[in-house]
């Protein structure tokens, strides 16, 4: 007898999604509810388990001067529910002097070998694990509790608009597989990667918990992050889009390079101020220079969105305008108040061309954030510049401002995990949800996290995803 044998069925393509889960799961569906049709009286539905993670979220700012931490528990009843963010403890670890030196003499020199990073690398990878142990031991905190740590490392080059025939690339020291090997717990990092690799610039990074703490019924508000690099973010009142319609952008200069022209003077950025030290009272601003500087800045030009680092506004272009003032006269604390001038020029000029107008602006609510926030020349310029708005502090969130990237980086680890996407600015250049946030490198309880994951909502969604967090509650300390 001779058998005829069938084709193989050809592999699909791709997945192909319906509004209610991929056919062969209907189909599978359709046959238990036949099977069960017949069933005198079937169990209940159990109820899925809500979301409990632990999670450790770290960073060093542009300014490399601390290592900061938030350990954040975040809890969530159900896929729909608000998410819940409790921060158990908060802290810095000052960022060895070793290593710093070593990095911004490798920037400076602009020539380091490829042995050179990714010995830097590894060895700030060993840097933040150790002061992982170093806050947990000062706070008696047990790391095998810690579900997970959310790294975003040391950000030292970012090329967020190449020339052409060029990528989008980052390099963020600190190496995650490191983390997790040193500490046992599953670690997630290179958030940067993980944006570019989907068509945007890789930072800004943090608008999605900006406009999640912020945003306002009535009120246009607006979060300035001055830390080595300023960040602008914009959320419009809920009655006009809210966060469905934030946008964000680095407007340029932060803290970088007036604190690489304190150094240049042998004075600590730490420490030294027009309020502390003598060399740096009674300066005055060379307009001439900050007006130059102004007229001729690409990037201060270049129409949201956008991106820079320390390859723009870093140590170059701080000892140029160092150079720019000597040959002017000026004195240290004239040089220094220039930079301070520049700075809060750059920010206010960028929100004035790219944001919703001066009116607008004037009636907004302001909150600002980083290091530059203790800068009081900085908050009096941009206070002169906006008289009508109302100016106030981030940590009227709940979330206190050294803590706000730790606690984001901790919010993208949990993300990452449960492949649940975060929202996108509206100036994003590519506004497709990314779910894939970040880079994993399992720990010793990583099959026992990645049991939450699937078993958070997990019931009946086949490939669909997790929807977007829509509402985040700050669970504050009594």
């Amino acid at each position: 007898m001779v058998m005829a044998m069938r084709r193989p069925i050809p592999a699909p393509k791709g997945r192909v999604r319906t509004a209610v889960g991929h056919k062969y799961l209907e189909a599978l569906q359709s046959k238990v509810n036949r099977d069960s049709s017949s069933s005198p009286s079937p169990p209940p539905p159990q109820k899925q388990p809500g979301l409990n993670l632990l999670i450790l979220g770290i960073t060093s700012g542009t300014a490399m001067d601390d290592i900061d931490f938030a350990l954040c528990r975040f809890t969530q009843e159900s896929p729909e529910a608000p998410l819940v963010l409790e921060i158990v403890q908060y802290d810095s670890v000052v960022m060895p002097s070793k290593i710093r030196i070593d990095i911004l003499s490798m920037l400076r020199e602009d020539a380091a070998p490829p042995s050179m990073l990714s010995q830097m690398d590894a060895e700030m990878g060993h840097t933040f694990a150790n002061a992982i142990h170093i806050f947990a031991h000062k706070h008696g905190i047990a790391v095998d509790d810690i579900d997970m740590i959310g790294s975003g490392g040391q950000l030292v080059t970012l090329t967020g608009t190449p020339p052409k025939g060029q990528h989008r690339s980052n390099m963020c020291l600190g190496e995650g597989a490191v983390i997790s090997a040193k500490t046992g717990v599953t670690t997630v990092s290179d958030y940067r990667t993980a944006e570019q690799a989907v068509g945007r610039q890789g930072a800004p990074l943090f608008a999605y918990l900006v406009g999640l703490l912020l945003h306002h019924p009535t009120r246009l508000q607006i979060c300035i992050t001055i830390g080595g690099i300023t960040t602008v973010c914009f959320i419009p009142a809920d009655n006009k889009g809210g966060i469905d319609a934030m946008y964000d952008w680095d407007t340029g200069p932060g803290t970088c390079m007036i604190d690489c022209a304190l150094r240049y003077y042998n004075l600590d950025p730490a420490t030294d101020s027009a309020q502390t030290s003598p060399l740096l009272q009674n300066g005055q601003i060379c307009h001439e220079v900050i007006e130059e500087l102004l007229a001729h800045d690409e990037y201060l030009k270049t129409r949201p969105p956008k991106t820079t680092a320390r390859e723009i506004y870093g140590d170059a272009m701080a000892l140029r305008i160092v150079t720019m003032c000597s040959y002017r006269g000026c004195t240290a604390a004239d040089t220094i108040a220039t930079l301070t001038r520049f700075t809060s020029a750059s920010i206010a000029q960028q929100m004035l061309l790219f944001g919703p107008g001066r009116d607008a602006i004037n009636n907004a609510d302001i909150v600002v954030d980083g290091r530059g926030m203790s800068n009081p020349q900085l908050i009096a310029d941009l206070q002169g510049e906006f008289p009508g708005a109302r100016f106030g502090q981030f940590d009227k969130t709940g979330v206190p401002s050294n803590a706000k990237k730790a606690v984001g980086f901790a919010m993208q680890a949990m993300e990452a995990l449960l492949g649940r996407a975060l929202p996108v600015p509206t100036n994003a250049d590519v506004r497709r949800p990314n779910t894939i946030t970040g880079k994993l490198a399992p720990g010793l309880r990583w099959r026992e996290i990645i049991e939450k994951s699937v078993q958070f909502g997990g019931a009946g969604r086949g490939w669909e995803g997790l929807p977007e967090v829509r509402e985040l509650v700050v669970k504050r300390k009594a």
